[in-house]
């Protein structure tokens, strides 16, 4: 494993713990959207159905949630090889990857 690589993962897991009540909050939505769209999910339709639920606010913007892409792994769902845009205004029609069950 790369350095580079090590210091990422070693990055994601501090900003998952420093907001592990909120992805624990958000593992089952991200667990539910996976069982509705079994072609995929990705952290954009996770983050507007938080918004929709309250559980994060809709006028969040740039590295303050960084954090989502822990949400993911913590679900336990499967990277795949496609990437959607994101209809998320704030997102800037970025790609993000798609998840879905294993």
């Amino acid at each position: 494993m790369s350095e580079s690589l090590q210091l990422g993962l070693d990055a994601l897991g501090v900003t998952a713990a420093a907001h592990g009540a909120l992805i624990a909050q958000l593992v089952p939505v991200a667990q539910e959207l996976a069982r509705r769209q079994p072609a995929g999910v990705t952290i954009g339709d996770v983050r507007q159905e938080a918004v929709r639920r309250g559980l994060l606010p809709a006028t969040t913007r740039g590295r303050a949630l960084a954090f989502l892409g822990a949400v993911m792994r913590q679900a336990q769902l499967v990277a795949t090889a496609e990437y959607r845009r994101s209809e998320i205004p704030a997102s800037h029609g970025n790609l993000h990857r798609c998840w879905r069950l294993p």
